[in-house]
């Protein structure tokens, strides 16, 4: 081999062998970064077995969890068991629980930045965090006591040595404080919020009566009349709306139902709940089971608190839906130079006070906060004045109140024995307003409604008061005794699907607004025929996906006799539809997209700028406009009278025309569950790319807005988003409460790599729920770590 010869040879060896290093490094790199991922991923699961040594216990308690990761807590005393349950909120669901109080607190934007302070001068304005601080000490002791022994449990897994926070802390870079008693009392003032009425509707009333006749406002909300509001420009009154954050705009709805012994099987009574929130991941629930002398509990508890919101105990079980009450007012204040503002008596100085906001990568912000007798200002968060140099709105709710003691209630619930004992806790609650069923292994079912709802000097309460005249004040709260209540009827049945629950005659206003009816009349044709009901049927129930509104439309809308033979097949269809909402069919989509076209082009050209085509007039408004209203029909723009049958065809043809477009010519193949899926996002980890399809989860769903099983969505394009609905189901049998049955979406889990992230997902889609039973798999002791002698 002459030297050239070996040379080369050399050479491509050495090439080769640096090749192969640079393979191999690469290809190490790539591991060591996967499993660094994954090491970020799975490390934060929470430990399930085995046994740990902590600080705060004073006897050794035992978590067993189930194969959906519910958890059974057996502790010695109460104080341990609320010690445990913060404990396996905060290994599950610590993420949630941080972003709660960040957002009760105000302080998102030390998070993520610049993108916060929207959220955070809204509630810094309303000063939440300082009202909880003030109600903390008007609980009593035992309440304070659970509060701080639930506060040591989630403290001890934060400093825990084999701790691993969530993803979302490292990806924020962020560090977790010690929780505190004050964090868990801001989950009831968040509820109270987005419990409270749809207060924001005032401010498009407000708009809307700058743009159309006063007396075709209530054409659109049909059960309520508008006053009328002055002062108040359409421009400034956008931009007050624009600052109210997503998180506390108000999206209440809910089913109860309790039948009585004389309507089961077992001679005992049922009670089935399910309340609607809007989707996210994780649940807003979390299912738990604790055992401890004097105190047996199962149910939905929410991460932050240490008692259980809806469930049993040995006695009794209850639940709950909104109210619908209107807790909330805008009041327009006359300012009096910049430091007053003016009151029935005269000038009185505005309350002041400064709260500053840190800003990741940011400078500080200093916010001035002004508050009125009413409330604080709200429309110093936008810029400029609202309305002129004198006016100022200022919001009053009774979320607001640093005399709350909801908290200390719940608790109470907890342990309430019979009916006169939880009825005479009830009569405490201030915020939200809600209604309770009630029913126990004595008999005895009950529903009634709670809470501090004003009494107004004038007016409904729909729109923006005038605050200098006094005219809107709150005198006084509805009493308590004068508040609806229902105790072992004779029909044996108790129904609430948010519908109104007293008389015409009644002398209080609760609310001049109410959801449409349809929930509870699918309810009461269901339940008033049947007797021997077992809790299968009320499971059942929950499952239900007829809608008495698309039958009473769609009954409407196939009275016309379109031209085309296209037209005349899909008329057929709809018509021959039982009004059942599959996701299986092709009926629910045909007609949802219909009416979403008709309802644009009847109300779209008088409304402009604030037709809102993702949540447009609702069905009833658009019955109607056809029955009662017919002028909405026309279209003013155009010089021609249109009539409503004219509007009817032509939106049946472009519906067609859009629905072939999407989803292919032949309608039979159409399904709503293509366009009707329910998504669970998560806010943070549902950002990022590597992480969105574990993250993010979603399922085709039956179901609309005025199903038993809510179906509640939104208009994007040719989908339907399924946004809002039954978040937690449950049955409580009081014959046997072991045998009570739940459903949380999408699983008891934060972690998205955690086999209980959403595994009850499916399970809700087909309405299965199931017990709460555990074995002995997965068993955690917890125990007092020896003191040093």
């Amino acid at each position: 081999m002459t030297e050239e010869k070996a040379a080369t040879k050399s050479h491509r060896s050495t090439r080769r062998r640096w090749t192969i290093i640079a393979v191999n490094a690469v290809a190490l790199t790539g591991l060591l970064g996967g499993a660094t991922v994954w090491l970020a991923l799975m490390s934060p699961l929470p430990r399930q077995t085995g046994r740990i040594e902590l600080s705060g216990l004073s006897e050794p308690v035992t978590i067993a969890r189930n194969d959906r990761g519910v958890p059974r807590i057996q502790a010695a005393n109460r104080e341990d068991s609320w010690f445990a349950l913060g404990w396996v909120h905060a290994q599950d669901r610590m993420w949630q629980m941080e972003t709660m109080r960040r957002l009760g607190s105000g302080r998102i934007s030390e998070a993520v930045g610049a993108t916060g302070l929207v959220s955070d001068r809204f509630m810094r304005t309303l000063g939440l965090r300082q009202q909880a601080e003030r109600s903390l000490s008007r609980l009593d002791e035992p309440t304070r006591a659970a509060l701080t022994a639930y506060a040591n449990g989630v403290n001890a897994w934060l400093t825990s040595p084999e701790t691993r926070l969530p993803l979302e802390y490292t990806l924020l870079g962020v560090r977790p404080e010690p929780w505190s008693p004050v964090d868990s009392l801001l989950w009831q003032k968040l509820m109270a919020l987005q419990l409270a009425g749809n207060w924001p509707d005032d401010i498009l009333r407000a708009r809307l009566a700058r743009r159309i006749d006063s007396k075709r406002i209530p054409d659109l909300f049909p059960t309520g009349s508008p006053e009328s509001t002055q002062g108040l420009s359409d421009a400034n009154w956008r931009a007050l709306s624009a600052v109210i954050p997503a998180a506390v705009r108000p999206a209440p709805a809910s089913n109860i139902w309790i039948v009585s012994g004389t309507r089961s099987a077992s001679g005992k009574p049922i009670l089935s709940n399910d309340p609607h929130l809007p989707f996210t991941a994780p649940s807003y629930w979390y299912l738990a089971e604790i055992e401890a002398p004097g105190m047996s509990l199962a149910g939905a508890t929410s991460p932050g608190l240490p008692f259980h919101v809806i469930g049993h105990n040995d006695r009794i079980a209850w639940g709950f839906t909104s109210a619908e009450a209107d807790t909330v007012d805008l009041f327009i204040e006359k300012t009096d130079g910049d430091n007053a503002y003016r009151t029935p008596e005269g000038s009185r100085p505005f309350t002041v006070r400064e709260e500053v906001i840190k800003v990741k990568d940011s400078p500080d912000i200093t916010l001035r906060v002004r508050e009125t007798r009413h409330g604080p200002v709200i429309s110093d968060l936008i810029a400029g004045d609202l309305a002129g140099p004198s006016d100022v709105v200022a919001f009053a709710s009774t979320a607001l109140s640093d005399s709350d003691t909801g908290v200390q209630t719940l608790m109470r619930m907890n342990f309430a024995r019979d009916w006169p004992g939880f009825a005479a806790v009830l009569r405490d609650v201030q915020a939200p307003a809600l209604n309770v069923g009630y029913a126990d292994v004595s008999g005895t079912i009950a529903l009634t409604t709670v809470g501090r709802i004003p009494i107004r000097r004038s007016g409904n309460g729909l729109t923006p008061a005038r605050g200098w005249t006094g005219s809107g004040d709150w005198t006084g709260w509805i009493p308590p005794g004068k508040l609806p209540q229902t105790v072992n009827p004779r029909s044996g049945i108790l129904i609430n699907a948010n519908n109104r629950p007293t008389p015409d005659k009644y002398p209080y206003l609760i609310a001049a607004l109410w959801p449409e009816t349809y929930r509870a009349e699918r309810l009461r044709e269901i339940l008033e025929t049947r007797k021997g009901m077992t809790i299968a049927d009320m499971v059942a129930i929950q499952g239900d996906i007829v809608s008495l509104q698309a039958v009473e439309v769609k009954d409407l809308l196939t009275g016309v006799e379109p031209a085309s033979e296209r037209g005349r097949e899909a008329v057929r269809l709809i018509a021959d539809w039982t009004g059942e909402v599959s996701g299986d069919r092709p009926e629910p989509l045909l007609l949802a997209t219909w009416v979403a076209n008709l309802t644009r082009a009847v109300f779209a050209d008088e409304l402009g700028e604030l037709y809102d085509p993702q949540s447009p007039p609702s069905p009833q408004a658009l019955i109607g406009a056809f029955t009662k209203r017919r002028y909405w029909c026309d279209d003013f723009s155009t010089p021609a009278a249109e009539s409503c049958e004219e509007l009817i065809e032509r939106s049946l043809n472009q519906s067609l025309t859009d629905l072939s477009a999407d989803w292919g010519h032949d309608m039979s193949r159409w399904r709503w569950g293509d366009a009707h899926r329910a998504r669970f996002t998560n806010p943070v980890l549902g950002q990022v790319p590597l992480l969105r399809r574990w993250a993010n989860l979603e399922t085709p769903t039956n179901g609309d807005n005025a199903t038993l099983s809510r179906g509640s969505y939104r208009i994007e394009g040719k989908n339907f988003p399924h946004v809002h609905g039954p978040s937690l189901r449950t049955v409580f049998d009081l014959s046997a409460l072991d045998d009570s049955r739940y459903l949380i979406v999408p699983g008891q889990s934060g972690h998205p790599m955690s086999p209980h992230y959403g595994d009850q997902l499916k399970d809700w889609s087909d309405n299965r729920s199931f017990r709460l039973e555990h074995g002995e798999d997965w068993v955690l002791t917890l125990v007092p770590r020896p003191t040093a002698p």
